[in-house]
């Protein structure tokens, strides 16, 4: 992967923990085929892991290379999340358990970001909603249309 020519989409960092050891083969799969499929591009990934006696161990991708050992491919721009960062993550964590941070581009909506900022528009609020949230309306405008 080369760094990022023409225009650049959202950027968003996801932060996510998981109990125990991380098998990394399901996560590292299913990134790669949204790269594959051009939907994100991978910015920087890091690994933090606290053992159940409190040690911190992480993998810091560093470099392309060292991202590549960790998820398959390299990164665009490792470093972007640092050893900083992971200390703090690491120091809100339960003993047990590991977190993955990834940064990725929503290359998918560059184009709807550079029409915005081609016509002086500005983002005023972008929000995730809570899967639960989408399911239970999913479910109401089903039951509606069961009713009908």
């Amino acid at each position: 992967m080369s760094t990022a020519t023409g225009p650049i989409g959202p950027v968003d960092l996801a932060v996510i923990g998981f109990r125990g050891e991380l098998r990394q083969g399901g996560i590292r799969d299913a990134v790669a085929r949204a790269v594959d499929r051009g939907a994100v591009r991978v910015l920087d990934v890091l690994l933090v892991r606290k053992d159940d006696d409190g040690s911190v161990r992480l993998f810091d991708a560093e470099s392309p290379e060292g991202a590549e050992e960790l998820l398959g491919f390299p990164t665009v721009m490792p470093d972007l999340v640092g050893e900083e960062d992971a200390l703090a993550i690491a120091a809100e964590m339960d003993p047990g358990t590991t977190v993955l941070v990834i940064a990725w581009e929503n290359v998918w909506a560059s184009e709807i970001a550079a029409e915005v900022r081609e016509l002086d528009g500005q983002l005023l609020v972008m929000e995730r909603l809570p899967r639960e949230d989408i399911e239970v309306a999913l479910a109401a405008i089903s039951s509606n249309e069961e009713g009908s």
